[in-house]
């Protein structure tokens, strides 16, 4: 079977996206802070935030549990956020 990349994969990866910067700012944690408590990279979390990468299910729950929110939380369709900075402390 043929894995078609659709505008509703590109829209939920947009969103996912979206919601993970949310509520990293939320927090008011940088791109490097969420990084550190993540245990990852900030390109990495640079790439997620900007819809580039694809993640496993279970990566999700990972991000969602760091963050403090359920897993629906972050497939909520919320107004874009700017992409605000954050100092890193």
């Amino acid at each position: 079977m043929k894995f078609i990349n659709t505008k509703y994969q590109k829209h939920a990866r947009k969103i996912l996206a979206n919601n993970i910067r949310y509520f990293r700012l939320k927090k008011n944690w940088s791109q490097e802070d969420f990084a550190d408590e993540l245990g990852t990279t900030p390109t990495y979390i640079s790439n997620l935030e900007n819809a580039k990468r694809n993640m496993r299910v279970d990566y999700i729950g990972h991000i969602a549990d760091t963050l403090g929110v359920q897993v629906n939380d972050l497939f909520i369709d919320r107004p874009s956020v700017n992409n605000a900075r954050v100092p890193r402390r």
